[in-house]
């Protein structure tokens, strides 16, 4: 019989019970405030639920493929990273093209007509850095990747960041790290609960509707993931500019320039430096084919003529090859989808000029 059963009966089992356990009102005070939490933090647990079931980022379990529809924005390094592992076994890649979303200009297959090697990858990070690009050839030497030819796309953004970003969507995979996975993965939970974002993921996918403030933190366009050489394109930007090129740029804020071109300030100092001497080590090693692009601004900014030198003279002149400043890609909007990333057809052009015969005159600068 239970002790509430004793006190309905009038029995003293209870009584006895209360003088032999003085301490079970603190008991059932502790209870209460326990209950009192649980409620309390019910609708944060209910939220960490949902956010291990939709796994928004892509972050925690396996996928063998992210070709499929990414509503929230993702971490570009981890994606190039796992696409990298699921796929390297079967595929031993031997060339890489390396360097920050810009790459997106550079498609895999219209590099390999020019290198011979069919065995490509696209390995880029968004707001890619000198440290990542470092990293990731470690990362690839590790995995025995022969590193027969690199392309690196670069700018002054990239080579001025030597270490790692806070940023969830910008931060390196621990796995070409070393870094600490819990952190990384921390990273993401804090993110999916910072600013109400999870109001908005779910809003979304309950909807299926992108509203104006939910463009600036989902992704609303399709994204194409290749599952092979993980090249990334913009298919419905593309057809847009197909149908319309004209309105596309019409109405497109932000392909108004407003800046006179100009020159950044010199970014490599001894960090830089040492990181730069680190990869070329590592081309030494492969004996790799190795070249550098200095990416065409929208703004036609000049990268610094004292970096231009540094890199000059720690690789090589003729691996060197400065599109920057103003010149025919960076006049022309139609060779960009917006003021950050120019469109394929110019990497293709950029990479028969650098892949021409030696001696020919467009191998250096347009």
């Amino acid at each position: 019989m239970s002790a509430t059963q004793s006190t309905k009966t009038g029995g003293t089992g209870a009584t006895q019970a209360v003088h032999q356990h003085p301490q079970a009102p603190k008991t059932g005070g502790a209870g209460r405030l326990l209950l009192k939490v649980l409620l309390l933090g019910s609708p944060f647990l209910a939220i960490l639920i949902t956010y291990f079931v939709f796994d928004p980022f892509r972050v925690l379990y396996h996928y063998q493929r992210f070709e499929g529809p990414l509503v929230a924005i993702a971490n570009r390094d981890y994606i190039s990273t796992q696409t990298y592992l699921n796929t390297y076994e079967r595929r031993p890649y031997s060339s890489f093209i390396l360097g920050n979303s810009r790459t997106m200009g550079y498609l895999t297959r219209d590099w390999a007509k020019l290198t011979g090697d069919s065995l490509s990858f696209h390995y880029d990070a968004s707001s890619e850095s000198l440290y990542g690009i470092w990293q990731k050839l470690l990362f690839l030497e590790q995995h025995h990747a022969a590193l027969k030819n690199v392309l690196i796309i670069c700018d002054h953004e990239l080579l001025k960041k030597v270490d790692d970003y806070d940023s969830h969507l910008l931060r390196k995979d621990p796995r070409t790290t070393g870094a600490s996975t819990f952190a990384f993965q921390l990273s993401f939970v804090k993110a999916y609960f910072s600013n109400t974002f999870f109001y908005q993921y779910l809003y979304q996918r309950a909807t299926g509707k992108f509203t104006p403030e939910l463009e600036e933190i989902l992704e609303g366009r399709r994204v194409a993931y290749d599952p092979l050489t993980n090249d990334l394109t913009l298919p419905d930007v593309e057809q847009e500019i197909k149908r319309d090129s004209l309105g596309f740029y019409t109405k497109n804020d932000r392909l108004k320039r407003s800046r006179k071109p100009s020159v950044f300030k010199a970014v490599i100092g001894a960090e830089q430096l040492r990181q730069l001497v680190a990869i070329r080590n590592v081309f030494a090693r492969h004996n790799t084919n190795f070249q550098f692009v200095v990416s065409p601004l929208y703004y036609q900014q000049h990268l610094n003529p004292a970096d231009i030198s540094i890199l000059q003279r720690t690789f090589g002149a003729s691996h060197i090859h400065d599109f920057s400043g103003t010149n025919e890609f960076t006049s022309q909007n139609g060779n960009y989808y917006e003021d950050s990333h120019y469109r394929p057809k110019v990497g293709r052009e950029i990479l028969r000029r650098i892949y021409s015969a030696p001696g020919d005159s467009a191998s250096t600068r347009p």
